[in-house]
């Protein structure tokens, strides 16, 4: 009986301290740097507001956060490269609407299975602009343009949004060319700097700077809902310029699944608060942006919707 007790005294032991290291380890968390790993280009909006988020999740978290940009393929190259890493919590990955839209549409689909959805942060207005020495200043007049002159025009980073323009090419018979950029920081450089006509980018880039300042002109939105909540009610949709496809671009964050809950839970709280931070919201309203927090799980219903999108827009471009 001594010697049962003395067993049964030992495993209880080996259980407190097992629960006893499991709680410090929580309590720990996080034990170094937190990485952020931007899909797109320095100096566009993913990561212009990444930094923004980073700055106030380092006070958060109590360590050093910092923002890595690893651009390429609509965000795919960063989403495939966090994947290989360990999930221990310390790496996060932007994972916009335009990642699985982009991997769907490639033949090569995200498994959203393999992500936990820290959750989104932001809804993006897209908007088409044109060089200020452009020969059209309207939507209409571009289109007309277009119908016997080639057109080029650079995407700020958006696969989704690329597609969108080449469909819209397509049924209105234009002759658009478009030129793939890494983000809007990139396609505002090229349009203000005259090297294309015509640009892709969402609000708060260069080129939305630029135009309110009448140093581009401002064509459509590509997006739905338009450009109203901007005073620019006057500016067409593509949809009412007769567009069959809109991309729907949403920014969020996501760690790999594996990743203890314990960990996806204190980011999840922690990434909520900085989003719904005054401070930070008001630095992404300054530059027209509009920062919203939206839950993981409607985030990720939101995520898997893409696919379809990208199966209907493949099928129409015949590619």
């Amino acid at each position: 009986m001594i010697g049962r007790r003395v067993i049964l005294g030992a495993a209880l032991l080996a259980m407190t301290a097992v629960a006893i290291g499991a709680s410090a380890q929580a309590q720990q968390y996080p034990e170094g740097r937190i990485t952020m790993v931007v899909g797109f280009g320095a100096g566009g909006m993913t990561d212009v507001t990444s930094r923004m988020l980073a700055a106030k999740l380092e006070k958060l978290l109590g360590t050093t956060v910092i923002v890595e940009n690893k651009a390429g393929a609509g965000g795919v190259l960063a989403i495939n490269s966090v994947g290989q890493m360990t999930a221990d919590g310390h790496t996060m990955v932007s994972l916009l609407a335009d990642g699985p839209f982009t991997a769907a549409y490639q033949g090569r689909p995200i498994n959203l299975a393999d992500w936990a959805i820290i959750g989104g942060y932001m809804p993006q207005q897209r908007v088409l602009f044109a060089a200020k020495t452009a020969p059209f200043a309207s939507a209409q007049e571009m289109m007309t343009y277009a119908k016997t002159n080639h057109v080029t025009v650079s995407d700020g980073g958006s696969f989704w949004s690329a597609r969108v323009i080449e469909a819209f090419a397509k049924k209105h018979g234009l002759q658009i060319a478009v030129v793939a950029q890494r983000s809007g920081q990139a396609a505002s450089t090229e349009v203000l700097g005259g090297h294309v006509t015509m640009a892709e980018t969402g609000t708060g880039t260069p080129a939305w700077s630029a135009a309110k300042g009448g140093e581009l002109k401002i064509l459509a939105a590509l997006t739905s809902g338009g450009l109203g909540a901007f005073g620019m009610a006057e500016i067409p949709t593509l949809e009412k310029l007769g567009a069959d496809f809109v991309p729907r671009v949403y920014y969020g964050y996501a760690v790999r699944a594996a990743t203890p809950p314990d960990r996806i839970a204190k980011l999840r709280a922690a990434f909520k608060v900085a989003v719904d931070d005054p401070d930070v919201q008001a630095q992404m309203k300054r530059i027209d942006l509009t920062p919203q927090w939206i839950e993981p799980k409607a985030y990720e219903e939101t995520l898997r919707k893409v696919v379809d999108d990208a199966a209907r827009l493949k099928e129409y471009l015949g590619k």
